[in-house]
């Protein structure tokens, strides 16, 4: 009976020291906060912008290459991020914010590059 007696006496250590290690892991702080909701004015903004996009997928006057990119950039990158680039653009040039003006900050953000309009010119 000896014998168990250390076998015993660390069990019982073992089950005495069990809830400190379930305090440490519960007080581990919290994980960082998600990204910040958007304002009423940059959701209006988005909407704006978003409402420009759909316009110029389906109109007749915007040349196919540049539907393409718009087309692709929204369908590989969360309009949020298209949102904060067109913004940018918009802002870094100075330009009035009317519907040719964001398509175009907003073509070029996906990537459109001019040439690629010189490419879809139909040939006569």
């Amino acid at each position: 009976m000896a014998r168990f007696r250390p076998v015993l006496t660390l069990g019982l250590a073992a089950l005495a020291l069990l809830p400190c290690v379930a305090h440490a892991q519960a007080r581990k702080q919290a994980p960082a906060a998600g990204p910040k909701p958007p304002t009423k004015a940059q959701l209006q903004q988005a909407a704006n912008n978003f409402s420009v996009l759909m316009g110029a997928l389906n109109s007749d006057k915007i040349p196919p290459p540049v539907k393409n990119v718009l087309f692709v950039c929204v369908y590989a990158n969360p309009f949020s991020k298209i949102n904060e680039g067109t913004e940018k653009v918009l802002t870094q040039r100075k330009v009035a914010r009317n519907a040719d003006n964001i398509a175009g900050a907003m073509a070029a953000v996906c990537g459109l590059k001019p040439e690629m309009l010189n490419q879809a010119a139909p040939k006569k």
